[in-house]
C-alpha cells in the first residue's frame, strides 16, 4: 500500500494527542510526530534501510519541531505531541 503523503501532512488519517497519562498502544502507526511542547519521547522506527537505527529512547522534541518517519510503540516520558497517523 503506498502512503498519500499529502493526505497524510494534513492529517486526512487522524492524529492522535499523546503525554505520559493519554498513551496509545504499541502497534499504532504514526509518520510524524509534532511537539506541542518541548517533549522526551521514546519509539521504534520502521524504516526499510538496512543502516535503520530500530529503537530511540528519550529523545528530546523541541516545541514545534516535527519530526517525519515510520514510527510504532511512541511513548511520551514529558510533554506532549501529536502523532499523525500513518495511512
Amino acid at each position: 500500500m503506498s502512503i498519500d503523503l499529502h493526505r497524510s501532512s494534513f492529517g486526512f488519517y487522524g492524529m492522535k494527542e499523546v503525554d505520559a497519562t493519554n498513551t496509545v498502544a504499541a502497534t499504532i502507526a504514526f509518520n510524524a510526530l509534532q511537539a506541542l511542547e518541548d517533549t522526551t519521547v521514546s519509539f521504534t522506527s520502521n524504516g526499510n534501510s538496512t543502516d535503520n537505527q530500530a529503537t530511540f529512547t528519550s529523545i528530546v522534541i523541541p516545541a514545534g519541531s516535527i519530526i517525519f518517519g515510520d514510527f510504532t510503540a511512541v511513548a511520551v516520558s514529558a510533554g506532549k505531541l501529536i502523532g499523525y497517523l500513518k495511512g
